[in-house]
């Protein structure tokens, strides 16, 4: 039998936990069924550092099934907080109390054990040195704090799974459903795994987050010209704009204009730009049947294939594609 240890920490996403317990239950269902195995294949139990039970940011209560130091696992996995995603004093809340799991998890990496992880969960496994010369992803909100805290780790955010052999990697929260979608096929086989998903209604696994990533503008800086120059496109994004105009109303230079805003934002003004544009555009395309031709010119854009292909590019679908997965208003709409 296969060993799964589920480490819930505190302020953790309590579904989650017991989501991945839910689906290897099912998976040891189907496992009989179809495929005709007599005893269970997977003996699923959630961990929690000190064997107390810890309270989820939800409020909901998540107790463990073993003392994680009677259980040899041969996976563990490490559960998310969303709230951990939102920004460092929230993720210090997370990480605090998961110090002492990670000598346990060097062990357990150490005997063969495969340890994954759930979107913040990443977080744990690079404080422990999991991630060194491994590719992570994480949620894609948390990428940005991700790269300011582990700059010499590789992270691919637009991905929602990355598969190390050894450490695995699960991008947003409920990514923990393809995971386990992907961990069923690995140690059990595809055909359990279809049939878990067909059992619980569910589309196969997803391979990227891009289509729900949002762009928020980086303001949490000292420098007010570019604050400034922030301010101003964010009202202005729709109009014919040269980096010259936009470093005028900066007070700088363009040459010392492109430097310093990249220094305090990340990104390159153009880049800038073309990120307000794009979410201008998701925006509309969400909450609106206007045709797309119109809705490129409302952002900015004279160019449609120009920004057709910045925008799958970027988003990782056609606007068409995005408009029929995240769109609230009803096709028949005036």
């Amino acid at each position: 039998m296969f060993n799964i240890a589920i480490v819930a920490l505190p302020n953790c996403h309590a579904s989650g936990v017991h989501g991945v317990m839910d689906f290897f239950t099912v998976a040891n269902f189907c496992g009989r069924a179809p495929v005709g195995h007599s005893e269970p294949l997977f003996n699923c139990q959630v961990v929690t550092v000190d064997n107390e039970p810890v309270r989820g940011y939800s409020g909901a209560v998540v107790t463990p099934t073993i003392r994680r130091g009677d259980f040899r696992a041969d996976l563990i996995v490490v559960g998310s907080s969303v709230e951990a995603a939102v920004g460092a004093e929230h993720l210090e809340r997370t990480l605090a109390p998961a110090k002492p799991l990670y000598g346990w998890l060097r062990e357990a990496l150490d005997r063969e054990a495969v340890i994954a992880s759930v979107c913040t969960g990443s977080f744990v496994l690079a404080e422990a040195g999991l991630l060194d010369d491994q590719v992570a992803t994480t949620h894609w909100r948390a990428a940005p704090m991700f790269r300011r805290r582990y700059p010499h780790l590789r992270l691919e955010e637009d991905q929602l799974l990355v598969d190390n052999g050894q450490i695995i990697c699960a991008g947003g929260a409920t990514a923990f459903v393809d995971l386990c979608i992907y961990l069923v096929e690995r140690f059990a086989s595809p055909a359990i795994a279809l049939a878990c998903s067909k059992m619980l209604v569910l589309d196969g696994r997803r391979t990227e987050q891009t289509p729900y990533m949002a762009f928020y503008s980086q303001k949490a800086h000292q420098d007010d010209a570019i604050r400034k120059a922030q301010s101003w496109l964010e009202r202005h994004y729709a109009d014919s704009i040269t980096i010259d105009e936009v470093a005028a109303v900066a007070g700088l230079g363009t040459r010392t204009f492109k430097r310093r805003f990249k220094e305090a934002t990340g990104e390159t003004p153009i880049g800038y730009l073309q990120h307000l544009r794009i979410e201008a555009a998701k925006h509309l395309l969400e909450s609106s049947r206007e045709q797309t031709a119109r809705i490129i010119w409302s952002v900015g854009y004279e160019d449609a294939s120009s920004f057709r292909r910045l925008f799958k590019r970027t988003v990782g679908c056609t606007m068409e594609q995005y408009r029929k997965r995240f769109s609230y208003v009803s096709p028949h709409a005036a």
